[in-house]
């Protein structure tokens, strides 16, 4: 099966293929495949793919929930790290979604905690507890899109540091080397780590 049978066919079935977690898996390893050997042909399809996912996640998020936000902005901030910017109309629009709700979601950012609970539309408390891994997730999407300058680091690097501490604080430092630590921690500490080092 080819990019656009499998994503036509991931698109239009039932969830959870038209999902987040679907296009976090799969859109970034096309793009890169696409870039690097598919001469770009499938940058239209994949463009309305995401153009589709915007709007279902959209639809059923009228309440922003992690992690399902952070995964989306990581799918977003990953397939645009690997596609050509040549391809300007392209590269613009992925921009423009990723800051869509990258400011949807840091609506909700607390600088005294720096920890985004799992309803960002509520205050944290015990019916709706902070959310670690959604933690890193926002981390690595706010330090990746800095490092791309997708984002002003001016105004968003110190924050996305911030959001890695808290996060780290809570887990332990400890925690990133041991074998179970959290994929997301891992990702989230190599940004961190580009951005503490230049």
């Amino acid at each position: 099966m080819d990019y656009k049978e499998y994503i036509k066919d991931c698109m239009g079935s039932e969830p959870p293929k038209n999902s987040v977690e679907e296009a976090y898996k799969v859109f970034p390893a096309f793009m890169k495949q696409d870039t690097e050997e598919g001469k770009k042909e499938n940058y239209n399809a994949i463009h309305d793919s995401f153009k589709e996912l915007d709007q279902i996640f959209y639809k059923e998020h009228q309440e922003v929930l992690l992690p399902k936000a952070g995964l989306y902005l990581m799918s977003l901030v990953d397939t645009m790290s690997v596609m050509s910017q040549e391809i300007f109309e392209h590269y613009k629009y992925f921009e423009t979604l990723y800051k869509k709700a990258l400011k949807k979601v840091l609506a909700f950012y607390q600088e005294e905690t720096s920890l985004f609970p799992t309803n960002l539309n509520r205050p944290a408390d015990s019916n709706n507890p902070v959310d670690i891994t959604g933690t890193f997730m926002i981390a690595y999407a706010v330090l990746k899109g800095c490092r791309m300058k997708a984002i002003l680091s001016e105004k968003y690097l110190d924050m996305g540091k911030a959001m890695y501490q808290a996060a780290e604080k809570i887990i332990g430092k400890e925690a990133m080397d041991t074998l179970d630590a959290p994929l997301e921690m891992k990702l989230a500490y190599e940004e961190y780590k580009k951005a503490v080092d230049k």
